[in-house]
């Protein structure tokens, strides 16, 4: 299947305006994000199709005009034939991971949620406030912010999607459809409930706190169940987490303060608190693991696994993952982080007596494809990489023994033996998600993400980083 000149390789998604298509460039092959209007008949009965034609334009006409790294490009716009119809598409940039996928985010928004590590959590929230002071420069109010349209690159630069919804200042007002509201439930502040053409750069403010507040804890601070538990009061993050204190309590109550006037008044600002905060947190974590020595750092828990430990490749449908993998309802191994008995054999390679696998150190320098990553297993055995010549790829289970949950404040004292040279206790985000040798399907397989602790799949064009493994005996 074709859109004009670019082939389908699936659906990414689809919403009131049309759908979203993963696709081919002609030539180069590159795989990029095609959007096309395609209108639920109920909304093209409320607004019209020629109203909704030339808010779609829009839509690709701003995105075209921020020249920003954390703002998604649009490369293309034209029409194809579809259905026997004339309709309009643009072509953007894609990236395969998303910070819903990463969060663990449902169709139930306000289901718990996996927690990220605060210093990449902040960081996503740094480069969102980036990309919304860019917007809010140029007078454009996105008005749907949330972590579905937060794009995410195999090296950790956030890309901002989604523009449809967003507002120009000065648009003559009435160009939204009667009865259509804008945004998305528990992500938009009350007053674009209430008047979503009135709103200004602050309505977009509320939902980096809401996205912040739940990467950091994995709990929805505005679900209503939950608030009702404290008298309708948001509930303090601090309780949920130890590398919170009362300092990052009083920044997401601001953040997220119902009245526009109470939060802080520009992206800048938000984003210098947020900076001051993450430094303070540093400080304390330096604190604490100064008067840790080896011996009394605080380590994660290990488990000892019901079965022998896989290592050669199966294909597991979606369906039966969770219990041939044996994750939770968060996709997370019941038992990670089993192998402690790391060994830095300073060759370039771990040894991990406790599970009998030796690993690479470092892995690949750069995301690569799921062929790409065969390859690059092969290279390592042509070359004789540390002296062996039996490299492959890990499984699900393998991987699953050097992950860990994200730490909290002492857990950072622990150095990672699998750590960037330059950084023993970093994370380097290419060597972080890793694919597996395990199949989804013919055209996608499973990959892990070693410092968020859960197991995802992609098609094999995404790009992951590869740490290779062997059987040491």
């Amino acid at each position: 299947m074709h859109i004009g000149r670019y082939e389908v390789r699936g659906l990414l998604g689809r919403g009131g305006m049309g759908a979203v298509y993963k696709v081919a460039q002609p030539v180069t092959g590159r795989i990029a994000a095609l959007k096309l209007l395609r209108p639920a008949d109920i909304l093209e009965d409320l607004a019209g199709l020629d109203v909704l034609a030339d808010k779609f334009e829009k839509e690709a006409r701003m995105m075209a005009a921020f020249d920003h790294p954390n703002i998604a490009a649009v490369w293309d716009y034209g029409t194809a034939v579809v259905a026997g119809a004339d309709r309009p598409f643009f072509v953007m940039e894609y990236y395969c991971r998303n910070l819903g996928m990463l969060m663990g985010e449902s169709y139930r928004v306000e289901a718990p949620t996996r927690r990220l590590p605060l210093e990449r959590a902040t960081s996503y929230a740094l480069q969102t406030l980036a990309a919304l002071d860019r917007m809010h420069h140029a007078g454009v109010v996105h008005r749907d912010v949330k972590p579905f349209n937060i794009m995410i690159t195999g090296h950790d630069t956030v890309k901002l999607i989604d523009f449809g919804l967003s507002r120009l200042r000065g648009e003559t007002p009435g160009m939204e459809p009667g009865g259509v509201k804008v945004g998305s439930p528990y992500y938009a502040p009350p007053e674009q409930e209430r008047d979503p053409e009135s709103v200004d750069g602050r309505a977009d403010l509320y939902p980096v706190g809401i996205m912040l507040y739940r990467m950091l804890t994995g709990i929805l601070p505005n679900d209503e169940e939950l608030m009702a538990e404290t008298g309708g009061r948001m509930p303090s993050a601090s309780n949920y987490s130890d590398d919170l204190d009362g300092d990052w309590d009083a920044f997401f109550a601001r953040a997220t303060a119902s009245d526009p006037d109470e939060r802080f008044p520009d992206a800048r600002a938000m984003s210098r608190e947020l900076v001051r905060l993450q430094e303070r947190w540093r400080n304390r974590v330096r604190s604490v693991c100064s008067l840790l020595d080896d011996d009394g750092a605080i380590r994660p828990a290990s488990c000892v696994p019901e079965r022998a430990l896989r290592s050669g490749a199966t294909k597991v449908s979606v369906r039966d993952a969770r219990t041939v993998f044996g994750l939770d309802a968060l996709w997370r191994p019941r038992c990670m982080g089993q192998g402690k008995a790391l060994t830095d054999n300073g060759d370039g390679t771990v040894r991990d007596a406790a599970t009998g696998r030796m690993w690479q150190r470092y892995g690949s320098e750069y995301p690569l494809s799921w062929q790409e990553a065969h390859e690059y297993v092969a290279m390592l055995n042509e070359t004789a990489f540390a002296g062996h010549a039996d490299w492959r790829m890990p499984t699900v289970e393998e991987l699953s023994t050097i992950m860990e949950e994200p730490p909290m404040l002492g857990g950072h004292c622990v150095a990672s033996v699998f750590g960037p040279e330059d950084d023993p206790g970093g994370t380097d985000a290419a060597r972080d998600s890793l694919w597996t040798c395990d199949r989804k399907s013919y055209m996608a397989a499973w990959f892990v993400s070693a410092s968020m602790g859960f197991v995802g799949w992609q098609d094999h064009t995404c790009g992951f980083g590869v740490r290779a493994v062997r059987t040491a005996g």
